[in-house]
Formats: structure tokens, sequence, C-alpha cells
């Protein structure tokens, strides 16, 4: 009994403990959910609500102009995936942007409310208002049907590609066809204008096309790699002399280009790959070195020639026609054919010292040397002998136009219209120098018809400034400014000395002046491939001017050349 009444207050402070705590904790919940719900009451109607996703992108937080900013920049750059026909893959992605098209999100972000009977529900505000409405259809604005005609459209039209077939590893496989096809511009305005583009997936349209089939089919492929590999599974040989070279078949089809010819596929041998093979496993084996004849001429005229045996060598493309026959089935074997190879020839020229003489210098060192050549020589004293070799032929001036301009500003100098002390230094540079930014300063000052009409008016008829791609000279041209600024003809005595000084004081002389003896006054030109020197020889056998015109040679050429024309003007 004692045991019971001692117990009695025990359970009664455990029970009034028990009812506290739990009064305490109803009255921590209430007090929570006031607090959310004054927040939720008092939550910014402008802001969207924490833990929202408008279309897999999480706008929590954001106001709704962020959030519209935000989702018309992702599917601004949204990409498109434009498939054409049956393709696997697409022939263009643009952005959505760059086909004028855009999703404005603004209505459906503007419509998400938060209503205040939502407001009143505890913890609405992590979980009311994550319903918004679908996406937009995008719009597309005026530049959309240019960029389909301009980028997309060359898309639509797809050429069909034949079957074919490749080597390897000894035998041909085949290259599957492709089929062509073409498309309407309306047709691929419509698909893409149907598109309902979304940021959780990707956006693919298919433009349907109007199938091209090739002419090659797969099975008219496949039955020529059937026949090919069993007629070549072992190769060929090739009979060389009297001795038999094996072709393995691994090399023979690796030889093989295949056309189309109608419905067919045709076996070509390249010859280019074969003679690789055959220059170097067979060519030795039936050459005989040519040998040399020797040919004394004078001018123009063969005095003489003691002829060399001839020699023998690979006639590639019979030999390549050979195993074109055994690809073909029209034989089993194939043999090398030999072609005969003429002797070398060596020269020794001799020239008349006359007009014909010199004629057969410039047109043979020319067809002895790389390049073209365009040459004129005439004398002002002496025998007064002149020759040329296609003195007449055009070439780009590089810098020998420079004598034009400075006969021009001279001419205007003589006749008072320009002053010589404000124009010196520059003139100076332009032909010792070959300034470029002095010449173009006088071709802005003198204007490119006049100098153009001028220069034609005196004779030289085939040099222009106005014809597309120039300015154009010939060395006949040249020597005939030369002559005249030599003689003083159109140049007042003062101004024919100053170009003739400046010419002499040319600081390139890698051309005429190094291969002639005497003072030389002279203007190059020189561009990319051109080599050109224009000169007065002032020499010890007498005064002759010399144009020399090449593309496609060298100094050491033009020197070597001026070197044989004035040991001949010596005679």
């Amino acid at each position: 009994m004692r045991q019971f009444v001692a117990e009695v207050p025990h359970l009664v402070i455990a029970k009034i403990q028990h009812v506290g705590w739990r009064k305490l904790l109803g009255g921590t919940i209430a007090v929570f959910f006031g607090v959310m719900i004054l927040v939720q009451l008092f939550y910014p109607a402008n802001t969207l609500l924490p833990y929202t996703k408008v279309d897999g992108i999480s706008v929590a937080g954001k106001t709704k102009q962020q959030a519209i900013t935000m989702l018309n920049k992702a599917y601004a750059n949204h990409t498109i995936a434009i498939y054409m026909g049956s393709g696997r893959e697409p022939v263009t992605s643009p952005k959505l942007s760059d086909v004028d098209g855009e999703v404005d999100n603004t209505t459906r972000i503007n419509n998400v409310d938060y209503p205040w009977y939502m407001r009143l529900v505890p913890t609405s505000l992590f979980w009311s208002g994550q319903k918004v409405a679908t996406t937009p259809a995008p719009k597309f604005g005026d530049k959309f049907t240019l960029y389909i005609s301009k980028k997309l459209m060359p898309n639509c039209q797809q050429q069909p590609v034949n079957a074919t077939l490749k080597a390897g590893n000894g035998k041909l496989s085949l290259v599957p066809a492709v089929t062509g096809g073409s498309c309407a511009e309306a047709d691929v305005i419509t698909s893409i204008k149907a598109i309902r583009p979304t940021l959780t997936a990707k956006t693919a349209v298919k433009v349907a096309l109007s199938e091209h089939k090739p002419d090659v089919l797969d099975s008219a492929a496949t039955e020529l790699a059937d026949t090919l590999n069993l007629r070549l599974k072992a190769g060929t040989t090739l009979l060389v002399n009297s001795n038999q070279v094996t072709i393995t078949a691994n090399d023979l089809l690796a030889w093989l280009d295949f056309t189309a010819d109608s419905n067919k596929l045709i076996a070509k041998v390249n010859i280019d790959r074969t003679s690789d093979w055959l220059n170097k496993n067979v060519a030795a084996k039936v050459a005989v070195a040519a040998g040399i004849s020797y040919v004394k001429t004078l001018d123009f005229t063969e005095l003489s020639r003691i002829q060399g045996a001839p020699g023998r060598a690979i006639d590639i493309a019979t030999t390549v026609n050979s195993l074109q026959q055994v690809v073909d089935g029209a034989n089993t074997a194939a043999a090398v054919v030999t072609k005969t190879v003429p002797p070398s020839e060596q020269y020794t020229r001799a020239y008349s010292p006359d007009d014909a003489g010199l004629s057969a210098l410039m047109t043979n060192y020319a067809h002895d040397h790389p390049g073209t050549f365009g040459i004129s020589m005439v004398e002002l004293d002496g025998q007064r002998r002149r020759a040329s070799f296609n003195g007449d032929n055009q070439f780009v001036t590089a810098s020998t136009y420079k004598l034009f301009v400075a006969y021009e500003l001279l001419k205007q100098i003589d006749a008072g219209k320009r002053d010589w002390d404000s124009n010196a230094a520059c003139f100076n540079k332009m032909i010792s120098q070959s300034d470029n930014a002095c010449a173009e300063s006088f071709l802005n000052m003198l204007g490119l018809s006049t100098i153009t009409n001028d220069i034609q008016a005196i004779g030289l008829k085939n040099s222009t400034f106005m014809k597309n791609g120039g300015p154009y000279t010939t060395a006949n041209d040249l020597t005939l400014m030369l002559g005249m600024i030599a003689t003083g003809q159109n140049f007042s005595s003062t101004n024919q000395q100053r170009l003739v000084a400046a010419m002499e004081g040319n600081v390139y002389r890698q051309g005429i002046p190094a291969g002639v003896q005497g003072t030389v006054a002279d203007k190059v030109g020189f561009l990319n491939g051109l080599f050109h020197d224009a000169a007065i020889v002032y020499g010890p056998h007498g005064t002759y001017v010399l144009a020399i015109m090449t593309d496609g040679s060298s100094w050491a050429t033009v020197a070597d050349l001026a070197k044989q024309i004035d040991n001949l003007h010596a005679q």
C-alpha cells in the first residue's frame, strides 16, 4: 500500500510533462505555419516561386522579366536539326535565331500567378505555380525566307552517287550507292514553320525529297566485284623480254578506277598509279640509253649532224593497255611494250654578225632556256643592226612602266606645266631605286589615260595602262623608248640628261649590266616570276639599246643572254 501511494505522484508528474510537450509542439507548429502564411501573403507578386522550372530551366526566385529574358535567349540558341529525305545526318543545324525565329515566353510567364487563396495554404510557396502554360509556337521574321533560299535550298539539290568499288586486302568490296533528291522551297518553309521546339528535347525537321536514283546500283557494282575478284584473285603475269614478272592481286586491284557507263560500272587501269610500279620494277630491265647527236648550226641553218644511236624505254601507255586487256578478260597475261627514244642533241651554234645572226641567237637562246622571252635590240651607231624575238608580245611591265611615267613628267616639265625642283627627289628615287610610292604619286598626278595616249602617240602602240591586268608593254616598245631617250628625241637636252643620269644610277645591276661591257643606263622590273631589264648600253664597240623581258626565268639568265648579244655586237 505504501509502495502504491509513493508511485502516484510520479505518474501524475509524467502525465503533466507529456501534456506540456504536446502543447509546446503544437504551439511551435502553429507559429511555423503562421510565419509561413505571412511569408506567402507578402511574397512579391512579380517573382516566381522557389523550385519553379520552365522547360527544364530553373527560374526559381527570378522576376518574371528575368525569366522571360532567360527563356527567350535559351530558345534563340536552340538548334534545329534539318534532315533531307532519308538522310541519317542533318544537312545543317541552325539556331532558331539564325532562321529569324523566336519563341516569345512573355505571355505565359506573365500569366503565372500566386493567388491569395493559395497563399493561405501552408507550404504552397514550395509547390504552387509549378504548372506553366505549354511552350508557344515560334514566330518567324522577314529574314526567314531569305535564309531558306540562300542557306538551305542548295542542300535540297543532292546529286545521286553511283555505287562503286574499293580495293583492299587483295579483293574488291562495295561502296554503296547514295540516292539523291530535290525538294521544293514551299515544302521546306512549311516543314520548318510546323516545328514546336522545347528545350527539354531535340528539335528535328524532316524535309521530304523527290528521290533521284543513281545510274549504277549496288547490284551492278557487286556483280562486277564478283567477276573481277574471281578473274584477278591470283594477280597476273607480265612478260618482260623473255622473263615473267608477277603482279599481285593487291597491286593490280589497287590500280583500278571505276566509272559509270549507263547503268554499268567500268573498271579502268589508272595510268599514273600503274606507272609508278612499272618504273620502279620494270623500266630498268628494258631500258637502253640513247646516244647524243652532235649538231653544228649557223644562224638558223644546220651545217652538220653526227647522228647518235637511238635508245629504248618502256611505253607506259601501251603497257597499261595490255594490263587493261587482262582486267577486261580479253587476255590472261600482259606484256611490257617498249618505244624508241631519240638521241639527245648537243648543239655547237655559230652566228653571223648581222641582223639574221642576232635574231637566230635570240631565238635559239629562248628555246634552250626555261621561261617565256621577249627580246629586242637596236644599234644606234656603227652597223645599225637590229633584231628581236617575240618583240611584239605583250608582258606585264612590272616596274619598267616607270620609264613611261618619267617620259610624261618630263614632257610636262618641258611644256611648263610642271616644275623640276619639286619633283626631282621623287623622280630620281622612282628611276634609280624603283620606288613605288613615288611612282604611284606621279601616276595619280599625271593620269593613266594621259600617259597611255602620249606614249602611243610617239609610237609605243602595244603599251598601255588601260588594259585589265596591266600595265603592259613589249620589248620592241621598250627599245623604241630607249632609243628616244638615248638620242634625245621628244626630250629637251636637260631632261634627257636627267633621265639618263637616273638610269645610270639604277641600284639593281644583276641583269643586263652584269653581262655587258661599258656603261649601262637601265630600268629593271621584277614582279613574281617576271624579270625585265631595259637598257642603253654605251659600250666600247658602240651604243645600242636592249630590252629583255622574261616570265619564269632569272636574273642570271638575263645577264647571260645579254653577254652573248654583247659579244656578237662586238664583231
